[in-house]
């Protein structure tokens, strides 16, 4: 138990780690190449996280008078299956659903824009974020990238830095919006509406 509760702890700490390399990476042109196996091993770890809670939920349950009528043979498997998945899993494919959702859009827009919108690898980074803040972060997150854009364009505007009309890339905020948003999570969490929709 003290390994799980150390993995589940520690794990938004190595995801800032991560991130800020993934941020350094986008000024040193070289985003490329890690953002794909930075993808691969958060989806990873993710996975070992939920089995590892599923594991620990069994365990806490296992060892309660009351909780135990939860569990075989007094209870069908199905309600502990249930409880964990809709506890650890629906979060996660929540945040991965609106993440291929994001792609496929993504997809769709740079083919009948002629590539104009999105970087190739842009929707890594979309799936990337979404994935690390997780739910019900995320829809602060997708907000917050919007309205960094909407106030980075018009300061841009305003300043001439580019033409009214300009396609402005959202290539450069993913990352560190993302960053933001976990290290802010503690406070984000208190918004009602993102409290509300927390599982």
């Amino acid at each position: 138990m003290i390994f799980i509760n150390a993995y589940i702890k520690y794990l938004p700490l190595v995801y800032i780690a991560i991130t800020a390399g993934l941020i350094f990476s986008l000024y040193i042109k070289q985003t490329k190449r890690f953002i794909k196996p930075a993808v691969i091993f958060v989806i990873i770890s993710i996975i070992l996280k939920i089995i590892l809670e599923f594991y620990g939920q069994y365990y806490i349950w296992s060892h309660g008078d009351a909780s135990q009528g939860l569990l075989p043979p007094y209870t069908p498997i199905n309600y502990f299956m249930g409880y964990c998945a809709y506890r650890f899993i629906w979060p996660v494919l929540a945040s991965i659903l609106v993440g291929l959702v994001f792609i496929v859009l993504a997809k769709i827009l740079n083919k009948y824009f002629g590539q104009r919108f999105f970087e190739d690898d842009e929707p890594w980074h979309i799936i990337y974020g979404l994935i690390i803040v997780g739910h019900p972060y995320w829809i602060f997150y997708i907000f917050a990238v919007i309205i960094s854009a909407v106030a980075i364009y018009l300061f841009n505007l305003i300043f001439q830095k580019i033409k009214y009309g300009q396609i402005f890339s959202l290539y450069q905020l993913w990352l560190p919006v993302a960053l933001i948003v976990i290290i802010l999570s503690d406070w984000i969490i208190k918004i009602p509406i993102i409290q509300s929709l927390k599982f």
